[in-house]
């Protein structure tokens, strides 16, 4: 899962060729001419071919003698790709996106939260539990200078990984980070504050606890309030059997799409 960092121009054409095929400007099939692409950006040939060899790794273009470049198939995309989520997430987010992420999330974030609870050391628990108090601020203050909501949230959720023990769970933060800002950008206004923070509270004071099935617990429930704002933002309707069963989730989700 190789992230691309690049800058200038080479990172310019990168990131606004990803973007315009995570938009569906760009459709499977369609072809780039690397020659327009150079007068558009007013760059060279070389900055070109290296940027399409970036969304070549990525699984985003391929290329065929006699035909060019082309947009490849959505099935050959490396969707978990941190820039590609990226792409996804940014300015207004793919409701897909959203919707899968909270299939994902309930999956994996809930047995996260039982191991840490039974793994945790006080200074993993010390971090849980500052990321919390900033989250809270982050709604409870008109301050200019109070947390990031969507960045005190990430940092919550970023700590429980980390006290997993696992490190494969801790990496599942380069999903995470992208897709938890295109929630909270689309479902924000949507949250019942006092509902998500009560909920981020009681995880934490399960794994404070050292209460594994608690902390599962809580955390399945946290994961199915953000189900709920995040179908609430989107205009879905979801009821008891959904939350209970994420893959209706995606059948909902799916329709957006048609």
């Amino acid at each position: 899962m190789n992230n691309f960092g690049g800058r200038g121009l080479h990172g310019q054409v990168v990131n606004e060729l990803g973007t315009r095929i995570m938009r569906g400007e760009l459709l499977p099939g369609d072809t780039i001419d690397p020659e327009q692409i150079a007068l558009e950006f007013q760059v060279s040939r070389t900055v070109v071919r290296e940027a399409l060899k970036v969304l070549t790794a990525k699984g985003l273009v391929g290329a065929r003698p006699r035909f060019g470049t082309f947009v490849t198939d959505r099935a050959n995309w490396q969707l978990l790709d941190g820039d590609v989520m990226s792409w996804r997430s940014s300015d207004q987010p793919d409701p897909r996106l959203v919707m899968e992420l909270g299939e994902v999330r309930r999956l994996i974030e809930p047995a996260a939260a039982g191991m840490a609870a039974e793994r945790r050391d006080a200074a993993q628990l010390e971090r849980i539990r500052v990321a919390f108090d900033a989250l809270d601020r982050s709604y409870r203050t008109d301050d200019p200078d109070r947390p990031d909501h969507t960045e005190a949230d990430l940092e919550f959720h970023r700590a429980l990984l980390a006290a997993s023990g696992n490190e494969l769970l801790e990496r599942f933060e380069v999903v995470l980070a992208p897709a938890l800002q295109a929630r909270d950008r689309l479902a924000h206004q949507h949250m019942t504050t006092l509902d998500f923070l009560d909920g981020h509270r009681a995880v934490y004071d399960a794994v404070a606890a050292g209460d594994a099935a608690a902390a599962a617990e809580r955390m399945r429930e946290l994961m199915d309030l953000s189900a709920s704002d995040s179908a609430i933002a989107l205009g879905l309707s979801l009821g008891a059997a959904d939350l209970a069963h994420p893959s209706t989730l995606s059948t909902s989700s799916k329709r957006l799409h048609r």
